[in-house]
Order: structure tokens, then C-alpha cells, then sequence
């Protein structure tokens, strides 16, 4: 979809405002503004009032700077056309609003963030009734409406502030089915990035002997300088307290709270990759629980070496969690997991929840100790180190990306076993190494993705992709 900044005195510039899989991003005084945004709430507001025919909706709001202004801003428009608004109290993880979403059947809930984007992007997700992303039918049926219009109801709509937070955790608590070792003492460290996580792992443990203590929870809409997405990068202050303090294990979110990853003392930086893979064998082997476990195109192989030793069936599935929706919303899931950290499960609202996850990492740490699990994790699964690089192209990204199509044969690390371009390109080699190159669908980026038998050795098939990519966008320009 296209916006327009309303540019006077010059040719008006079209600017991209970016659709995703669930909603739309923006650049803040760029693109994403009051005029664009206005535009969006009008279509969302048509939506709800003649596809659902409702007019109750739900509203979140991120750390981001202004994201709690436009959710105010927001709010207005909707009951300006006679609908009543609801907006969560505090900053809200997307997990959160769309528990609300569910929890007090409102037909539709936004929640105002750019997930981990960098700070000036801000953006709105949707979340549906049934407590998950929506379809694409139903993103471009909103688009739909974008030029429409509409009449001002004659009874403007209502707003009051809700605070579902402790629902949310009672909810969460009684889902993990948690230990019942009261006498436990776990210290766990949550690094919220300066996200809207902040307090829940807490409230789901209080009056517990679980000690739960934050990392850079203060406000902050630079987020400390950097985007808000939790890698091996971007979290070594939580790295180098676990590793000294006396912490059982840390982990970090993502700005709105739906990505995970892990750190623990003596094993140092989980991924996403093996934080999924703990969280299948501690469900499956030791929970006993049962169902097909699905992962996105580019996560690591030890969730499938657990499914296969545990008897469970996995199933890949292209990269967004909206391609799982459906599944859990049928049944008969385990987990849904990405390599990005979004981890959904299916005894759960069809959605990502990683303080869900934390919450079971929690428990698995009380009933059997995290390094136990990851050092039973090595023997099935076998080495693993896995890097993510973002790369911003120096040309379209589209030219570059169809010349890398074109030169597959450039991306040779080792000898080849095959090459898959259904989501991407992705390249395995002989001895189980692979490399994965794919658009991101928030950011004018692309994506480089590579797993070997240590994080080392993946960073050099990074390093020798990024080399041939600077080389074919040389040739091109």
C-alpha cells in the first residue's frame, strides 16, 4: 500500500508505508504521521463497523516515542464514527493486547508499535477475536476502505482505560501448569530492551520464592541506541551479568514483548533456535505433551533432531507467524516457533507469547535445571551456532535480490546438497551447514541467515555471503 505525506507548496512526494503481515509500518514524520494515520483508523473503523458489525475495539500502545499519542489520536477517530474504545493502561506487549483481545471478546484489538524496528518507526498491528494475526484477506479488505470517506455517527463512541494485566498472568500461570515445588529459589534476569515487558514475568511469579529482576526497564524511545531486537549483538550486558552474577539463566524480549532468546552462566547465549529446541524437549519429553510442531523456513535443525527423537512430526512452514494461525486455530500443535524468537503454542491462543515461553523455561529450570536440558539437548540435537545479519542494499533491493536468484551458484560455501527458492533462497550445503538470504517483510532490508556447528563457523558462511552479494551489487551498478 501507498500514503501520501500531504507534502504543500511542492509536488506532492509518495512515500512506501509499509503493509506486513498484520498490519502496517511506518517512519515517524516520514510517512507514518497523523494525516496517514487518520487514514488507516477510518479504514479499520469502516471495517469493524460493516464486515464485523461491532463497534467495541481494543488499543495497545508501545515504549516508542509518540506511540501513546497516537493511540489517543486514534481513539478520537474511532468514536467519530460511534465506537466505543478501550485502550490498555500501560504500554502492552502485542502478546497482551491480543490476550485482551481474546480474554474480553472484543471483535478486534491494534496495538500501536513497530515490534523491533528502529526507534523512529512506529506502526499498527491487528489482532483478531480468536486471538491471532489476521488473514491477508483481511488486511487488503481494510486497505479496502482507505479511500472511503465515511459520515460522522451522531453518537460519538466511548473511551475507558482498562488494565488486564493481572488476567493476563493469572492466565499465563495456570497455562504453564508450573511446577509444584514451592520450596525452588530461581533468580532469573530479564533484559525488556527498554520494551513494553516490563513487570509481567514478575507479576505471573509474585509471592513466589522466584526472584525476577529487569534490565534496562526504563523508559527510553532510543532504546539505548540501538533497535530493539534481542540477539547475540545486542545483549551482551545480559551475557556478562548472568555469567557473573548468581542468576539461573537471563533471557531479553523484543520491544513489544514477542521474541525470546537466552542466556545462561556457564553455556553463555542461547538463540532462538535453541531456546525453541529446549522448549519442544522439556514439553514433549518430561511434560508429555503431544503434537505437530511447526518452524519457519529459517530456523536451525535441532527442533527437528528433538521431534524426530521424541516421535513428534514437524513441519516447515514459510517465514511469518501468520502461516501457523490457521493450524493452532484447528488443533493438534505443539509449537509454533521462529527463528526470530516467536514461539507459539498450541494449548494457547494462536499467537506468539514469549512470556508464555519464559514462564515454562521458568519451570523447566525448577523441575530439571536449564544446563541439564541444553547439554541433553547437545547429545540429540548435535552443535549448533547460528547469525543473523541484516544487510541494507546500496540498490533496490528487488534488482539485487533477482540478480542473487540469478548467481545461486555464487553462494557455493562448501559443496552443495540442494537449493530451495520458495521463501527466499536458501542454500544446504553436504555436511548440514546451511546459508538463507530473504526479504524482511518490516524493513528495506535483506536478510542473511547461516547455521553450522558453532557460531564461528557460521559467521564466516556469513561473511562469504555478504562478500558475493557487495560483489554482484557492484556489478550491477
Amino acid at each position: 500500500m501507498v500514503l501520501y505525506n500531504g507534502i504543500t507548496n511542492m509536488k506532492d512526494v509518495q512515500v512506501s508505508f509499509r503493509s506486513t503481515s498484520d498490519g502496517w509500518r511506518g517512519k515517524l514524520a516520514q510517512n507514518f504521521t497523523y494525516e496517514n494515520v487518520e487514514r488507516i483508523a477510518k479504514a479499520i473503523s469502516q471495517y469493524l463497523l460493516k464486515d464485523l458489525r461491532d463497534k467495541n475495539i481494543v488499543i495497545g500502545y508501545d515504549t516508542r516515542f509518540m506511540s501513546k499519542d497516537f493511540a489517543a489520536f486514534i481513539a478520537s477517530v474511532f468514536q467519530r464514527y460511534g465506537i466505543n474504545v478501550s485502550i490498555i493502561q500501560d504500554p502492552a506487549t502485542t502478546p497482551l493486547l491480543t490476550f485482551t483481545t481474546n480474554k474480553y471478546n472484543f471483535p478486534l484489538g491494534i496495538n500501536i508499535t513497530a515490534s523491533h524496528n528502529p526507534p523512529f518507526d512506529d506502526g499498527i498491528k491487528v489482532r483478531m477475536k480468536y486471538g491471532g494475526t489476521p488473514s491477508s484477506e483481511v488486511v487488503s479488505k481494510i486497505e479496502s476502505y482507505l479511500e472511503v470517506d465515511p459520515k460522522v455517527a451522531k453518537i460519538q463512541g466511548k473511551t475507558l482505560l482498562i488494565n488486564s494485566r493481572k488476567d493476563y498472568a493469572k492466565t499465563i500461570k495456570k497455562i504453564a501448569n508450573l511446577s509444584k515445588n514451592k520450596s525452588a529459589n530461581v533468580k532469573v534476569l530479564v533484559d525488556t530492551m527498554h520494551g513494553s515487558s516490563k513487570g509481567l514475568l514478575g507479576e505471573i511469579f509474585k509471592g513466589s520464592n522466584i526472584q525476577i529482576d529487569y534490565l534496562h526497564e526504563e523508559f527510553d524511545p532510543y532504546f539505548g541506541g540501538m533497535n530493539p531486537e534481542p540477539k547475540f549483538e545486542s545483549t551482551s550486558e545480559l551475557q556478562d551479568i548472568v555469567k557473573k552474577a548468581k542468576y539461573n539463566f537471563g533471557i531479553a524480549h523484543d520491544g513489544d514483548g514477542d521474541r525470546i532468546v537466552a542466556v545462561l552462566p556457564k553455556i553463555g547465549y542461547l538463540s532462538p533456535h535453541d531456546v525453541s529446541a529446549l522448549l519442544v524437549l522439556y514439553l514433549g519429553k518430561y511434560k508429555q505433551l503431544k503434537g505437530k510442531v511447526l518452524g519457519s523456513s529459517t530456523l536451525g535443525r535441532r527442533v527437528k533432531r528433538v521431534c524426530e527423537t521424541l516421535g513428534l512430526t514437524y513441519e516447515t512452514m514459510p517465514v511469518g507467524f501468520k502461516n501457523a494461525t490457521q493450524q493452532m486455530l484447528d488443533g493438534k500443535i505443539l509449537i509454533a516457533a521462529e527463528e526470530n524468537g516467536g514461539v507459539g503454542f498450541g494449548f494457547y491462543i494462536p499467537e506468539r507469547d514469549t512470556t508464555l515461553a519464559a514462564t515454562i523455561l521458568v519451570d523447566a529450570e525448577i523441575s530439571i535445571g536449564l544446563a541439564k536440558l541444553y547439554n541433553e539437548l547437545e547429545k540429540i540435537g548435535d552443535k549448533s551456532g547460528f547469525c543473523r545479519y541484516n544487510f541494507t542494499p546500496n540498490i533496490d533491493r528487488n534488482v539485487l535480490f533477482s540478480e542473487i536468484i540469478k548467481n545461486v551458484d555464487l553462494l557455493n560455501y562448501r559443496q552443495v546438497e540442494s537449493v530451495n527458492k520458495s521463501d527466499g533462497v536458501k542454500v544446504t550445503y553436504k555436511n548440514g551447514d546451511w546459508l538463507s538470504i530473504r526479504y524482511s517483510g518490516t524493513e528495506d532490508i535483506l536478510r542473511i541467515y547461516c547455521e553450522s556447528d558453532t557460531r564461528t563457523k557460521a559467521v564466516k558462511i556469513k561473511n562469504f555471503a555478504l562478500k558475493r552479494i557487495l560483489e554482484i551489487e557492484r556489478r550491477v551498478k
